[in-house]
């Protein structure tokens, strides 16, 4: 069960790891990459994602995530995680149970949501790799190399970043492990009116959950 949280609620909070160099159109990309999306105020993302191991049988799941800040609000097929800037709240939905834990209490090798989607700003060398056609459009093809490989779970990072939208639309993260996880951003709502209510986990909407702080 909790392999299921640490596996599932990683889809948006791991750091990355491996060696290169920057190049200028890697950096070209990105910087509009981020002025984009620093434009935004709150962003409804619908995505998919898979993540394969060596040992088990791959996981698919579909899901929506709501960003609004360092709020956010993550829904998949099995569990809720809410995110109201202090706390973060994990809904197991089949167990009716929650647990509870303090953002300033993360791992540091832990990112927010709304770092994830700029995760090139800090501690990244960066390569350019051309362009790739996905879902119909032209998007550039970027890699990402932490520069503290030793404390990384991944060793490398793919983006795809569409030519014509400057925004981030499929994320490959490939760990040492063998632990691969793909992801697509399949429709993203920018600015959509979002209460401060839904970021965080109300238990009255779940008669007789348990939950645990940890």
């Amino acid at each position: 069960m909790k392999q299921t949280i640490s596996i599932i609620a990683a889809l948006f909070l791991f750091t990355f790891a491996g060696i290169a160099q920057d190049d200028a159109k890697a950096n070209e990309v990105l910087k509009k990459a981020s002025e984009k999306m620093e434009g935004y105020k709150t962003l409804k993302i619908k995505f998919g994602v898979t993540i394969t191991t060596p040992d088990e049988d791959p996981i698919s799941q579909k899901g929506v995530i709501k960003i609004k800040g360092d709020k956010y609000h993550l829904d998949i097929t099995d569990q809720e995680v809410f995110c109201d800037g202090v706390n973060i709240t994990t809904y197991l939905k089949e167990d009716n149970e929650c647990y509870k834990s303090k953002v300033e209490d993360q791992e540091e090798d832990m990112m927010s949501p709304e770092e994830l989607l700029t995760i090139w700003e800090k501690g990244y060398k960066k390569k350019y790799d051309g362009e790739q056609e996905y879902a119909g459009e032209q998007c550039h093809v970027i890699f990402l190399y932490p520069t503290n490989p030793k404390e990384s779970k991944f060793h490398t990072v793919k983006l795809l970043i569409n030519k014509n939208s400057n925004e981030v639309v499929y994320v490959y993260l490939k760990g040492k492990d063998g632990t691969n996880m793909k992801y697509k951003l399949v429709e993203m709502e920018r600015d959509v009116e979002m209460p401060d209510q839904i970021f965080e986990f109300d238990p009255a909407q779940h008669p007789g959950v348990e939950c645990f702080d940890e």
